[in-house]
């Protein structure tokens, strides 16, 4: 019966990674942290981006914002899952830095990002966690922009 019970509980085990593999990144669409963001960009272009405070993620230009950037020199994944490790270097006005990022899916529309500095200047003190938020400070999540024709740039 124990044995059973064991073979039973690593079946449920290896059933729910599985369905976490199954959750892969799309590296080739662009991400938000505000999900009404995408909708901005489509109607609005680069002037998005003066109306509203987001990030924006792509997998060849790093993370842009109007006052903040990293640039991603390394991605790496392992076969079997869909997690990734991004070297970056990362600036801010009168700011530079190197970054380690974890990127995982979220859901099927959305990524989870964690970046070891941000979550070093948390444990710091230098960074207040969201109260509304489930994730610990240093963690952003990114929301795929799938409506995107093609961003204008005037």
């Amino acid at each position: 019966m124990k044995a059973v019970l064991i073979t039973m509980g690593l079946a449920l085990l290896a059933g729910a990674a599985l369905a976490q593999e199954d959750l892969v990144i799309d590296q080739t669409k662009l991400y938000v942290s505000d999900p009404a963001a995408c909708q901005a960009l489509e109607k609005q272009g680069l002037n998005a981006w003066t109306d509203m405070d987001f990030l924006s993620l792509t997998f060849t230009g790093g993370i842009q914002s109007m006052e903040f950037h990293c640039n991603f020199y390394d991605i790496k994944s392992r076969p079997n899952t869909p997690l990734l490790f991004a070297e970056a270097v990362c600036e801010l006005p009168g700011e530079l830095y190197a970054d380690t990022i974890a990127i995982a899916p979220n859901d099927a529309t959305s990524i989870r990002l964690v970046s070891s500095a941000d979550s070093t200047l948390a444990l710091l003190g230098g960074i207040e966690p969201d109260p509304e938020s489930p994730y610990p400070a240093g963690t952003t999540i990114y929301h795929r922009c799938d409506n995107l024709s093609e961003i204008p740039l005037d």
